[in-house]
């Protein structure tokens, strides 16, 4: 079940990573004019540590060991709670 799970995380990653990468624009209106070029630069470097982080979950799910697949997931919310923070922070006000 947890295999599932960690496939599935993987497969998600992966799709986030992509939009990142080739489809910012649904993202950028969150940021001001000004810096958009500064923040497709932002959104491309954590889109390609998404997919660095699915590809390793897929490789997690094979391995299928329970030490390796909780250091991933403690990796895996570091990653997006920085993430979540420097866009908040980088966000437009008001």
């Amino acid at each position: 079940m947890i295999r599932i799970l960690l496939f599935l995380l993987a497969l998600i990653l992966l799709i986030c990573s992509y939009y990142l990468i080739k489809k910012p624009q649904g993202l950028l209106v969150l940021f001001s004019k000004e810096t958009q070029t500064e923040s497709r630069s932002f959104l491309r470097q954590f889109g390609y540590l998404y997919g660095l982080l699915g590809i390793i979950g897929i490789g997690i799910g094979i391995l299928d060991q329970r030490t390796y697949s909780m250091l991933y997931l403690i990796l895996l919310l570091v990653a997006a709670a920085v993430f979540a923070l420097l866009m908040g922070a980088k966000t437009k006000k008001g």
